[in-house]
């Protein structure tokens, strides 16, 4: 899902930056385009940051199940050993559910609803195996350590492809940011192209037709993107 949020926001800012500039005559607007434009970058500038408060969600996971598979084959029962694994991993992601393991609530329903909250299919995975734990009488250390390696391996595999994938993303975008370049040059050179786009009727067309295709360009190369991580 946020592998596609970049390109997104990238032609959210190349349609602000189009818009501004058409309407820059009118100075009564320039301050509600720029506030808009602002926006969008501050959003941009916030997209590492919630990519990898993700990764640490995942990681704190993946530590949370391992313990929790150490402390039964330790011998604990379910629910002391799923307590004392977030104390000995503390993690938010889970804080909710250790709290109704504690007062015997129904565990693998807030785990589900934590899964689908932080977008952590491991929770997922685990609350299935709890139910059918408690259903059947079966173990559950073994499938929860299986489960954590699997994870492991899963979230070292997506390591590797987004870096990658790095490489062509970073083109893209320098490439999504060439036709602003050569719009200051030009007008660094005289030759206004500015004016010629906001101008005339041409102009406007060639204005309109370029952000189209900016726009499908970067829908394209995330598209493209996706579909290889949907392959992990």
């Amino acid at each position: 899902m946020m592998a596609t949020t970049w390109p997104v926001l990238t032609s959210a800012a190349l349609c602000a930056m189009a818009a501004f500039v058409i309407s820059s005559p009118v100075r009564r607007r320039a301050t509600k385009h720029t506030s808009v434009l602002t926006a969008v970058v501050q959003q941009a500038r916030a997209l590492p940051r919630r990519r990898r408060r993700r990764a640490e969600s995942r990681s704190a996971a993946i530590e949370l199940v391992a313990a929790f598979a150490a402390e039964l084959r330790a011998g604990q029962p379910v629910r002391q050993a799923f307590a004392r694994a977030q104390r000995s991993n503390p993690t938010e992601v889970a804080a909710h559910a250790v709290a109704v393991a504690e007062l015997g609530g129904d565990v693998p329903r807030v785990l589900h609803d934590e899964s689908i909250r932080h977008e952590l299919p491991i929770l997922r995975s685990l609350a299935a195996l709890w139910r059918v734990a408690e259903g059947s009488g079966a173990g559950l250390a073994e499938a929860a350590d299986r489960l954590a390696i699997a994870e492991a391996a899963a979230q070292q595999a997506r390591a590797e492809v987004a870096a990658q994938l790095a490489g062509p993303r970073a083109t893209a975008k320098v490439l999504a940011g060439l036709p602003v370049v050569g719009v200051v040059l030009g007008s660094g050179l005289g030759a206004s192209p500015v004016s010629w786009l906001v101008g005339s009727v041409w102009g406007l067309l060639v204005l309109v037709a370029g952000v189209a295709l900016e726009v499908l360009g970067l829908w394209w190369i995330a598209r493209l993107t996706k579909s290889v991580e949907s392959l992990m």
